[in-house]
């Protein structure tokens, strides 16, 4: 397939339809309807853009509750886990470490207010160790639905930046079309993008106090 390099100009993609022609006039040209780009070439770079974009965004868009109580001093991670935003069980908020840390701690704790979390599999594990039934506060970041027809209207990170999603498709389109020369440009796009959206999110979550830094008081013991 001859590929026609076309003016990146994204905006007011409100239906799946919508993104699938976006998509094709950026890798195929403006002429959409002289296209041989097959539609389920262009669910899969987008389904991958997904996948690579939910892994390193961190907006309020995708950020959720975390609803989960401790069983047996451990969490197990929703499903659409991605990353931790803050965890607590209703104080300070607690410090991610590794899994080998809170193996060490575990066999000289004496208890007391738990400080630390690690990640270990699919389950997230504290130090010192913490009640059955206590239920975890603060939130995650989160991968939301797949794009599709019916997903994309409600999905609300699309709606603040959908050119995020454009240039995560664009990124990933290479191995189906014999490594566009494009690619590099999109992808220096699309990580311009996703640093505005985390910066953003970020300083949003100084204006509203949720972050102060301070000095910290606590050692590991």
């Amino acid at each position: 397939m001859s590929i026609v390099v076309s003016t990146a100009k994204t905006g007011g993609i409100a239906t799946y339809p919508q993104l699938l022609i976006e998509l094709t006039r950026l890798i195929d040209g403006d002429d959409v309807s002289a296209t041989t780009i097959a539609v389920e070439t262009l669910r899969q770079i987008i389904n991958l853009g997904e996948r690579r974009l939910y892994r390193e965004v961190r907006s309020a868009q995708n950020e959720k509750a975390w609803g989960l109580t401790v069983t047996a001093n451990a969490v197990t991670l929703p499903v659409d886990f991605q990353a931790a935003s803050i965890a607590h069980f209703g104080r300070f908020p607690l410090e991610p470490v590794a899994e080998e840390v809170i193996l060490d701690r575990g066999r000289f704790s004496q208890g007391g207010d738990c400080l630390y979390y690690a990640k270990a599999g699919n389950t997230l594990v504290f130090s010192p160790s913490v009640a059955d039934g206590t239920a975890l506060q603060g939130r995650y970041y989160c991968s939301l639905p797949s794009l599709d027809a019916t997903t994309l209207p409600g999905n609300a990170l699309f709606a603040q930046a959908e050119d995020l999603f454009v240039y995560a498709a664009l990124t990933e389109s290479a191995p189906f079309f014999e490594q566009d020369s494009r690619v590099q440009l999109w992808n220096a796009k699309y990580l311009d993008i996703l640093k505005q959206v985390n910066e953003n999110h970020h300083r949003g979550a100084y204006s509203a106090g949720r972050i102060k830094i301070r000095p910290s008081t606590r050692l590991m013991r």
